[in-house]
């Protein structure tokens, strides 16, 4: 039969005063074979460690008397009805974790949890990028911070998200068992001898009530809500207070006040750009879509790559829609790179190493202190021993992966800096322009305006388009395209001769603009050998008087006078414009400014092979022909005539 949870409730009751299985049954309205069936189904944890996974099972002999304890459990407990102990708990994270897990914490992981507490305090929508070397107990930090966001309220809307369902699954369990647990925590004997542990205090159930619902429909591995304080409604009109999402499963849905993505990037398919493009896209439509407008995002990892995830949301803008308080729209201010006020995603990195810090073997001992007193992040997990190692046989990785930081800037083709500008640099962007705007102090009538394509017969093509402002020699962005494309969708012809196409779109969208783009220079690889040949390439050329610049770009592709590293001085100097208005504009251009920065050590290179095909021919591009003609008449003559 299907009980209530009312008659279950009751049992529990009746069990834990020492009433037997039949007595206790016959008092909740059911049968014996239910009561035995309700005993079996008492699964228990044995808990045996504070950094150990715990295993599940009905417990011989113990499973009985922790039930009891279980039944025994009181609702919610009011704030004013709680120990002093759970008071402080509730406000100070450090004590929390140490009374409840046994867990002492570090500097960074308390730096980290300030920072993200006054986030979800404000009243806009937050995003941080969180990152730190690995094995410094990340994941478990994140752990025990849900774990106290549900302890501080109730009716909190938490998701936890990862690469797979499973892995979202394990973040959910972790939570779960800490909020059902009935005795404390055991710290392993030999790290509590060394002081890097203790054994929990007690409970969360002990000090704040029972958080289990008696309906085990609502506690489940994708999904569970807590017991709410009486006064909120019925539990079972509630969402969930924390879902788990792999995000390789379909997702229906569903808004949260705090989100978190922990570990999304793959070891395996990082170098795969198919992979990263399909991540970032499912990443900005999907994932970001789900917080609340007051709520706090995370996404959380370590780098695995210069242009992995991380340095994707990094450099993303916020919106320049932004309201002023008589209604009009604010232009934002272009500020220094490390400002990042522009920047849509706030950044919390901690490195294994501070060099700044350093003082040698007295700050590079286990029992050193720990940053920020300290050089190291965690002289016990990350030992300088184990850092040296990687510093010298990977001194690459451990720029990356350890110290958070991108390639050497001393080697980059771009930097930073120049693309956000500094005090000592113009900058790049410009925050308030669209795709097919020209900035408010060129005109049309300098420029000339030209197109350049790397094609790929089966990965991304580049195309670009740029209008030439000759007076100052900078390239100003109009419109640029990455993606994967099959020949006709560049150029094709109808059976009535009407064209289509990108290069259509684009000529039409440069005539409307009343400058037409004059020349494409395009690869001479294959494909464009056949592009060459085709003639509904040649006719479309001839009838709106476009040329075609082939372009090997083997010949002088590491050539320092005329190779792909010329593009520096135009960067540095401010000479590349890019829209970097929200929306389209800013997705163009992060796609160049991502592949310029980490070039040549980036996953692919088409973005700025195109851009050096345009700077590198930029003399032998055609400029339109100005056909007005002055007669050769003296001024008075042709006043005279008027």
């Amino acid at each position: 039969m299907t009980l209530s949870a009312g008659q279950k409730a009751a049992y529990m009751k009746y069990r834990a005063e020492g009433f037997s299985i039949a007595n206790s049954a016959q008092k909740s309205g059911f049968s014996k074979s239910t009561g035995d069936r309700l005993e079996r189904e008492m699964k228990i944890p044995v808990e045996w460690s504070a950094n150990k996974e715990i295993t599940s099972g009905i417990v011989k002999p113990n499973g009985h008397r922790l039930a009891i304890l279980e039944a025994k459990l009181p609702g919610p407990i009011p704030l004013d009805k709680l120990i002093p102990e759970a008071k402080r708990a509730l406000e100070d994270f450090e004590y929390f974790r140490q009374r409840y897990f046994g867990r002492l914490s570090m500097p960074w992981q308390l730096m980290a949890i300030q920072d993200l507490v006054e986030l979800l305090h404000t009243d806009e929508r937050e995003f941080v990028d969180l990152t730190e070397a690995p094995g410094t107990g990340k994941s478990t930090l994140l752990a025990d911070f849900k774990s106290w966001l549900i302890c501080k309220d109730r009716t909190v809307r938490i998701l936890t998200g990862s690469a797979t369902q499973p892995l979202a699954r394990r973040q959910l369990k972790r939570v779960m068992r800490s909020l059902e647990r009935m005795t404390p925590l055991k710290g392993d004997p030999k790290r509590v001898a060394q002081g890097l542990e203790l054994d929990a205090a007690s409970t969360i159930p002990r000090d704040f009530g029972r958080f289990k619902p008696l309906d085990r429909e609502l506690w489940n591995q994708d999904a569970f809500i807590v017991m709410q304080h009486d006064g909120i409604g019925a539990i079972e009109d509630k969402e969930a207070t924390l879902t788990a999402y792999g995000i390789d499963t379909e997702f229906t849905g569903g808004r949260f006040d705090y989100v978190e993505w922990d570990d999304l990037i793959s070891p395996k398919m990082v170098g795969s750009a198919p992979y990263r493009e399909g991540l970032e896209m499912i990443y900005t439509k999907t994932c970001e879509a789900r917080v609340e407008p007051e709520g706090l995002l995370i996404l959380s990892g370590q780098r695995l790559a210069s242009d992995d995830l991380h340095r994707f949301v990094l450099d993303l803008v916020r919106s320049s829609d932004e309201e002023d308080d008589d209604g009009e729209t604010e232009k934002p201010e272009e500020k220094p790179l490390d400002d990042r006020s522009n920047m849509k995603y706030k950044q919390i990195k901690f490195k294994a190493h501070y060099d700044e810090l350093c003082r040698g073997k007295e700050t590079h001992a286990k029992n050193a202190p720990p940053y920020p007193e300290g050089c190291l992040l965690d002289p016990w997990r990350l030992p300088f021993r184990d850092l040296r190692a990687v510093m010298e046989n990977s001194p690459s990785e451990f720029s990356l992966v350890y110290q958070q930081e991108d390639a050497d800037p001393e080697k980059a083709l771009v930097r930073r800096e120049w693309v956000y500008g500094d005090e000592n640099h113009l900058g790049c962007v410009d925050y308030d322009r669209g795709l097919w705007e020209l900035p408010p102090d060129i005109s049309y009538h300098d420029c000339v305006v030209f197109a350049c394509v790397d094609p790929s017969p089966s990965m991304y093509w580049s195309i670009q388009c740029y209008a030439y402002h000759e007076p100052s020699e900078t390239f100003i962005l109009l419109d640029h395209v990455r993606k994967k494309m099959r020949m006709p969708e560049m150029l094709d012809r109808d059976l009535g001769g009407r064209y289509s196409g990108l290069m259509e779109d684009w000529r039409i969208k440069s005539e409307q603009i009343g400058f037409p783009i004059s020349t494409w220079v395009v690869e001479q690889n294959a494909a464009q050998r056949w592009m060459l040949q085709q003639s509904l390439f040649r006719d479309w050329r001839l009838m709106h008087d476009i040329e075609l610049v082939p372009h090997n770009t083997a010949s002088n592709k590491a050539d320092p006078n005329y190779g792909v590293w010329t593009l520096s001085t135009i960067w540095r100097r401010g000479r590349v414009r890019l829209p970097m208005r929200h929306g389209d504009a800013s997705y163009a251009s992060m796609k160049l400014i991502e592949e310029v920065i980490v070039y040549d050590h980036g996953r692919t290179d088409d973005c700025v092979m195109a851009m050096w095909m345009g700077h590198y021919n930029i003399q032998n591009i055609s400029r339109p022909e100005d056909n007005s003609y002055v007669p050769d008449r003296p001024s008075w003559v042709m006043e005279a005539a008027f």
